[in-house]
């Protein structure tokens, strides 16, 4: 059982990133992971401008719309309503997705860092 988990232990360790010194790779993922948050809180910005102004068009051409019931250009309203309507729920899923891309992207490195220095603990054995 000893050699099959050895190996497993050697493909995983082989596909983790060697840095030389550990605290120079820790500052490296630090600054990394502190673009990456000023990016999405850019991106969280942005996506809550889009729904705000999607909402507020969908809003407008329900309310003309719904002034026209009696001529085609309610349908036509309404539709335009439901694209822009659409348009807003496509960027919040967007950032929705992204966030749970960044926090995962959090979590691994702190493994990968928690291994790397695991490792070296027991390099130094």
């Amino acid at each position: 059982m000893e050699p099959k988990d050895e190996r497993m232990q050697d493909r995983f360790t082989s596909r983790l990133a060697m840095p030389s010194n550990s605290a120079d790779y820790r500052k490296e993922v630090a600054r990394m992971l502190e673009k990456n948050d000023k990016t999405f809180l850019r991106e969280k910005w942005g996506a809550t401008a889009m729904w705000i102004f999607c909402v507020g068009l969908g809003t407008v051409y329900l309310w003309f719309g719904g002034e026209k019931l009696d001529s085609p250009k309610a349908a036509w309203f309404g539709c335009l309503a439901v694209f822009w309507l659409l348009i807003g729920a496509v960027e919040l899923l967007k950032h929705f997705i992204n966030r749970s891309r960044l926090e995962l992207l959090k979590e691994v490195k702190q493994v990968q860092l928690q291994i790397l220095e695991m490792q070296e603990a027991l390099n130094k054995r």
